[in-house]
């Protein structure tokens, strides 16, 4: 280590420390979220782990800026402004960009997990949706 440039604490943490499970009005299904940015100590970039059991997903919502999605294993789900379900396969990277409405989770048939990495912003699960998401609010 270069002593011109100081001493860095590396910081770690495993995924049992930054489980928290799906809120109901942001998942449909049992969901595991992983806030792994969070339990780190770091406010400006959102990282998590999300675990979807068969069939479930987030609800329909947007967030200000792009959210990046990297899908581990799966295969997933990905719709998009009250279009059908686009089948994701385990390894594939999806960007949502800014101000889209989108769903994310698994397909019926099997559980998947991804992580979802974007700036910490606010995410919008009350804004008008297409007529054919409205059975994803009322679930």
């Amino acid at each position: 280590m270069n002593p011109s440039h100081g001493q860095r604490e590396v910081l770690r943490g495993t995924a049992e420390e930054a489980h928290i499970k799906g809120a109901p009005h942001q998942f449909i299904g049992d969901v595991d979220v992983y806030s792994v940015s969070e339990s780190l100590g770091t406010e400006q970039t959102r990282i998590r782990l999300v675990r979807f059991t068969p069939g479930s997903r987030t609800r329909p919502h947007r967030h200000s800026n792009d959210q990046l999605l990297f899908f581990m294993d799966g295969p997933g789900i990905i719709a998009v402004d009250g279009g059908e379900d686009q089948r994701i396969e385990p390894g594939e990277f999806v960007l949502l960009p800014g101000g889209t409405m989108h769903m994310h989770g698994a397909t019926e048939e099997a559980p998947t997990s991804h992580i979802s990495m974007m700036a910490a912003i606010d995410s919008d699960f009350e804004s008008e949706i297409s007529p054919a998401w409205q059975r994803y609010r009322d679930a």
